[in-house]
């Protein structure tokens, strides 16, 4: 028997958020390039039924089709600012759009290869990071900074790794295969923390588990990008940048790939890659994160929700 369609919410999630399961679920759904293919007249459809729901109007939907059209909302329009996002930055282009960087990266043979391949990537990087910002603004001036710094940081791993790597005794040169993986998770980290420094400046907003914000944290914004980086900066990379290669070389013991046929294999490993681990590790922590005010700054620490009950966790937007 299938399981039943829980009653819809707007504030809520379809799939149990306290669960890695319920996450793992509802982070499929949001990266699922099909969002890709939702024209404006569908998504203003969405939209319109969601907001006559909230009016008591459309009293004839389904849970079904409500949590349907909360689905393609949440996959186009920030949470935050309000806005349509951009197309090549939402999750759900993540994996076409990572795919040929990532093999770039791993097939690149020369320092140009190596750092045309990390500019590339971290382009891509900043452009995800600052479309799936947790706050509504951004410094323009401070993301230029972040992009320099974190192409600097990419290229010169990379290629300083490789060049060590290479120098170094027959042991040394067997850890070639993690010389990428290692400039990916070291700039990727400083891509995030970089394009979302004004975030952890200025903060972000909290609400408490009734959903009135109760003002801007700076704590709870650090804590954001540090599980943000966890997630998207340390795990996702695993896959994509380490099974593609030994997956390459059992197939090359097998049958003699070279050439046009290597790269073309090589991408599609990517690719998989990619699509199988996205979800799995960004469903790590929820979007919605509950943090204690315990770690929060003073002003936090003895606030009431209108029912007059202490409040001990807020929740706030994590980012993707």
């Amino acid at each position: 028997m299938a399981k039943a369609v829980p009653e819809y919410s707007s504030t809520g999630c379809r799939y149990d958020q306290s669960t890695y399961a319920g996450r793992l679920a509802h982070f499929r759904e949001m990266v699922s390039p099909t969002t890709l293919l939702v024209g404006d007249d569908e998504l203003n459809a969405k939209i319109d039924l969601l907001k006559r729901f909230e009016k008591g109007e459309a009293t004839d939907a389904t849970n079904a089709e409500l949590w349907d059209a909360k689905r393609v909302k949440d996959a186009i329009i920030h949470p935050v600012s309000g806005e349509k996002m951009f197309l090549p930055g939402r999750m759900s282009a993540f994996v076409p759009v990572n795919t040929i960087p990532t093999a770039g990266m791993l097939v690149a043979a020369t320092p140009a290869q190596t750092i045309f391949w990390q500019w590339m990537n971290q382009s891509v990087n900043v452009m995800c990071n600052y479309v799936n910002r947790s706050g509504a603004s951004v410094d323009w001036a401070q993301l230029a900074q972040a992009y320099g710094l974190a192409v600097g940081v990419s290229c010169g791993i990379a290629v300083g790794a490789r060049k060590l790597v290479e120098a170094g005794p027959p042991a040394v040169k067997r850890l070639g295969i993690a010389v990428p993986y290692a400039a990916v998770v070291c700039a990727g980290g400083a891509n995030v923390a970089f394009t979302r420094m004004p975030e952890m400046q200025t903060g972000v907003p909290i609400a408490d588990e009734e959903g009135t914000v109760l003002g801007i944290s700076k704590a709870a914004a650090v804590t954001s990008v540090t599980k943000t980086v966890m997630s998207r900066n340390v795990c996702l990379p695993i896959a994509p940048m380490l099974l593609p290669p030994l997956a390459m070389a059992a197939i090359r013991t097998v049958v003699p790939v070279s050439g046009v046929a290597a790269v073309v294999a090589e991408t599609c490993l990517c690719g998989a890659s990619i699509f199988g681990a996205l979800p799995l590790a960004i469903a790590i922590f929820p979007q919605e994160i509950s943090i204690p005010v315990s770690s929060l700054e003073p002003e936090f620490q003895s606030l009431k929700t209108k029912s007059g009950k202490l409040i001990d966790h807020v929740v706030c937007n994590k980012g993707l």
